[in-house]
């Protein structure tokens, strides 16, 4: 049965109650004030400063304050890039505000130079602690539930193989107004999984695995390691690579990052049978073959050019 869910851009109109016609734009700001810092609903704030902005341009003064926390909005949730056009757009839109301009102009300088810089395991913490969500599925899987919200909270998941029994029962799992953080431990309790945040990405596996992914070791090479593994080393830190691959088999996944990369990587014999299912977006090449690893229960390493994959 298909999952009754909402869209993602459904779902935030839904969870942010329509301006009343008597509120006045200090009545919303106060509003989206107490639903950012009390509720902690970042999103379901950030519809109100929007419509504020749009509804209220003609006064300037609190529509600029709105501007000015949507970026920070966005700022909260890691998003640099949105965070940035916010800021852009007060400066734009609202010179007279120089106040607000110039707050907004050092937090471009900043963006600029070297803060926000985040990790992404903190940014998808802070997702996890400051979204809202609601959820209502009935006869689905962990699989329909993870689908929709990597879509709403741009948080990729990865399934273990080692959890695909548990991930193919049916669950029928309802929650409203809860942070997801709250929401994403109530669904692993359910469905008797458990999930890790590895640098921004939800690893979800069995209680008894979740240590391993916690410790899992990064591809590193030795310090005395030749220049070509260097190279190769250095690649797969700065290349980011978007997937979807679905049961994939493992020489056609490899194939197609050996195309897109320019890298040398090897497969040894007897990996075949092996399958692939990521989707992840411009995820680091590093993390994509460390989760691959893990996943299939391989050795990765890197030597003499290449990257090379062993069965354990």
């Amino acid at each position: 049965m298909r999952p009754l869910a909402l869209s993602a851009a459904l779902l935030a109109a839904l969870l942010v109650l329509p301006a009343r016609a008597e509120d006045t734009a200090a009545d919303e700001y106060a509003r989206a004030l107490d639903k950012e810092n009390t509720d902690r609903d970042i999103n379901g704030a950030m519809e109100i400063y929007k419509g504020i902005v749009k509804r209220h341009k003609d006064e300037e003064e609190i529509a600029a304050k709105a501007q000015y926390r949507i970026a920070e909005c966005w700022e909260k949730l890691g998003v640099e890039r949105d965070a940035r056009e916010a800021y852009e757009a007060l400066v734009r839109d609202f010179p007279s505000q120089t106040a607000l301009v110039d707050k907004a102009k050092e937090r471009l300088a900043a963006m600029g130079g070297k803060p926000v810089e985040k990790k992404p395991e903190d940014v998808v913490a802070r997702k996890l602690e400051t979204l809202k969500i609601d959820l209502d599925f009935t006869d689905s899987t962990l699989p329909d539930i993870l689908d929709f919200v990597s879509e709403f909270a741009l948080i990729p998941c990865v399934l273990d193989p080692a959890a695909e029994e548990a991930a193919s029962k049916q669950l029928t799992f309802s929650v409203q107004d809860l942070a997801l953080g709250n929401v994403l431990n109530l669904l692993a309790e359910t469905s008797h999984t458990a999930f890790v945040n590895r640098n921004g990405i939800l690893v979800w596996t069995t209680p008894a695995r979740a240590n391993d992914v916690k410790q899992l070791p990064r591809l590193e090479i030795g310090e005395n390691a030749p220049d070509e593994d260097r190279k190769v080393a250095r690649s797969i830190e700065a290349i980011r690579i978007s997937l979807n691959l679905s049961e994939t088999p493992l020489p056609e996944a490899m194939s197609f990052i050996r195309e897109v990369t320019q890298l040398n990587v090897v497969l040894d014999q007897g990996l075949e049978g092996k399958k692939v299912s990521l989707k992840l977006d411009e995820a680091c090449l590093r993390d994509v073959f460390e989760l691959v690893g893990f996943l299939n229960k391989l050795d990765i390493r890197i030597q003499d050019g290449a990257v090379l994959l062993k069965a354990k």
